[in-house]
């Protein structure tokens, strides 16, 4: 096996630097300031180069060469060059890594080779197929398909003997194809390049999400996996033969969590990994809401936040189980949330504090939380509500409850008030200046006033006046109880009022990956014209005369503007859950052109089963 010198650490603090030590049999330790102790995910890892061609130097262009790959670099269902003429090919990376032991263990033909950092046996193996994992009991003695560990050493106690522990252990094993070091390369470029600004609402250098990622994706097992498994689901539409990588990924990543130890709170990368799994679960099946991953994720956050001091790490992963939790109450029982509790870790914000926009929510962080308590009273009382025939005194009971949360989140969203944009850290991010950030936040609290309306109309009769923009967050006396064809009219108004305040928002603008919640939330509302479906007469020859008002085109011109937005993202966020999402909106303009009346998106996204991830 040919010797190769490290690189420095300089080069691993770069995306673009960065060379992935999937392309290396070998990992060397090199002496870093400053001791770890046992168990430090920050160990110095230091990647090998490449025999020639680096990864970096590969040309980016060829991921939008689809003929070309698909008979080369892409072809995963034959061998790849380099390995015996009847071995399947090899999988893309480490099947795990630890950074306390520095052993590793690689796949060969999709299996797993778990090596034991104590003992001179391969403990576990386990094969992947595109839909399902199947259990494989084949061991293998060949050195040609398999690397074997020959441990002299005891388990690592201290920098020191982590450095004695790699120069006294070798691995018997072929040097990795460069066309599969170069694939995973390419990938986790692709995944700094593009996913991050895909996946946030905003990216620059300030992203806590993207610092976290680069700074351990290299030493850690799980973020590796991770960073690999979203990268071949975003490309996979393009490049269908990713659709396997992408599940073997995540599954790798998931094995990697579940033998981790999850009591210190330098797992932090261990942390971010299972959240990142469980939000992007829907992008390998549409219908996963991975709420047991939720549970576990907090289960975890709460190891961490009960001994670590890291008050912006905290808030950043604080912050993103409120997001999550926002887009799974509406589509199921809070119950699957768990113990799950807001303000439970880190407590309420500092007034005086600048705020740090989040890479999910934005400066929302009020709003998502009273969206998400809007989507937990809706759930429950649809659900109790939708088998009640005959009612009873505990039924109506529980309708006035309902309305007396529903009234008392209605006020919270009308005194709500924005935070000062002097009190507001910049993004650093052209592309998302603060005010698409203020105008998120503007749709999100239009939005969650429209879901307490369609659900409890009694709160709109409570302050129903003839439409008028400036009067939607400062609501005057009502003026007299309305018509269900004029509350209907008002909603869809406010529907419209929603979807201007997205236009106003640049198509590149960052904020595109929260727009779609917005959108199926508003949706219900974009109904037609009951004027403009019924004849107003007969012309000449008796044919019926259609009439159409303003109103009508403006309710067409809105369903175009969500049509062209969401098929703009299905080449952007190419992603099978965007149609899904596309199919749900169509199901509900459905029922309204037949003319239901009351049709609600929650309830026709669980009918067909339609529900998925909006974020």
């Amino acid at each position: 096996m040919q010797k190769r010198k490290p690189v420095h650490d300089e080069t691993i603090q770069s995306p673009e630097g960065m060379q992935n030590i999937l392309g290396s049999p070998i990992a060397e330790v090199d002496s870093a300031p400053g001791g770890h102790s046992e168990g430090d995910h920050e160990n110095h890892l230091q990647s090998l180069e490449p025999d020639s061609d680096p990864a970096s130097q590969w040309d980016y262009a060829m991921l939008f060469d689809p003929p070309t790959l698909q008979e080369g670099l892409f072809r995963l269902d034959h061998p790849v060059s380099g390995l015996l003429p009847d071995e399947p090919p090899v999988s893309l990376a480490l099947s795990s890594w630890d950074p306390v032991t520095m052993t590793a263990s690689w796949n060969f033909a999709g299996e797993r080779s778990v090596l034991s950092p104590n003992a001179d046996e391969t403990v576990t193996i386990q094969q992947y197929s595109d839909e399902n994992i199947h259990n494989d009991t084949r061991t293998s003695n060949s050195p040609e398909e398999q690397c074997q560990l020959t441990q002299t050493s005891n388990p690592v106690t201290s920098k020191s003997s982590s450095q004695s522990l790699v120069k006294t252990n070798s691995y018997v094993c072929p040097n990795l194809p460069r066309d599969l070091s170069t694939l995973a390369s390419t990938l986790s470029d692709y995944f700094f390049r593009d996913v991050i600004t895909l996946y946030c609402t905003w990216d620059s250098s300030s992203n806590i999400m993207r610092n976290i990622v680069e700074k351990m994706w290299q030493s850690s097992g799980a973020l590796h996996h991770t960073v690999l498994s979203m990268a071949a689901a975003c490309l996979s539409e393009d490049f269908p033969h990713l659709s396997s990588v992408a599940r073997t990924e995540y599954h790798q990543a998931l094995e990697y969590i579940q033998g981790s130890s999850l009591q210190s709170t330098r797992n932090v990368d261990i942390l971010l990994a299972y959240m990142l799994l469980g939000h992007t679960a829907s992008w390998l099946n549409p219908q996963n809401l991975a709420t047991d991953m939720f549970r576990t994720s907090y289960r975890m956050l709460k190891v961490t936040a009960a001994e670590d001091n890291d008050d912006r790490s905290l808030s950043f992963f604080s912050d993103t189980m409120d997001y999550w939790a926002m887009l799974l109450v509406y589509l199921t029982d809070s119950k699957q949330l768990g113990d799950y509790q807001r303000d439970s870790l880190v407590g309420p914000a500092d007034p005086n504090r600048r705020v740090e926009p989040h890479p999910y929510s934005g400066i929302s962080r009020e709003t998502v939380r009273i969206l998400t308590d809007i989507g937990v009273l809706i759930f429950q009382y649809q659900k109790s509500m939708s088998n009640v025939k005959f009612l009873t005194e505990k039924d109506l009971d529980g309708f006035r409850t309902a309305l007396r949360e529903a009234r008392r989140l209605e006020r919270s969203l009308l005194a709500y008030r924005q935070p000062d944009l002097s009190r507001i850290m910049d993004t650093g991010d052209p592309q998302t200046p603060l005010n698409h950030l203020q105008r998120i936040d503007e749709a999100y609290r239009c939005t969650g006033l429209l879901q307490i309306y369609r659900v409890f109309p009694d709160l709109l009769n409570e302050r129903y006046a003839p439409w008028e923009k400036d009067d939607i967050l400062r609501p005057p006396p009502a003026t007299h109880t309305p018509t269900e064809d004029e509350r209907d009219a008002w909603l869809t108004r406010l529907a419209l009022h929603i979807l201007n305040i997205l236009r106003e928002i640049p198509f590149e603008s960052r904020t595109r990956s929260v727009q779609p919640f917005i959108m199926v939330a508003v949706s219900g509302e974009l109904r037609r014209s009951s004027r403009c479906l019924q004849p107003s007469g007969l012309d000449s020859e008796g044919t019926p005369i259609l009439s159409i008002d303003n109103d009508s085109i403006g309710e067409i011109r809105a369903r175009k503007f969500v049509g062209s937005r969401l098929a703009a993202y299905t080449h952007i966020l190419p992603l099978h859950k965007i149609r899904v999402i596309f199919e749900l909106i169509n199901c509900v303009w459905t029922a309204l052109d037949a003319g239901e009346r009351n049709v609600y998106w929650l309830d026709v996204a669980q009918e067909k089963n339609l529900g998925t991830m909006m974020g």
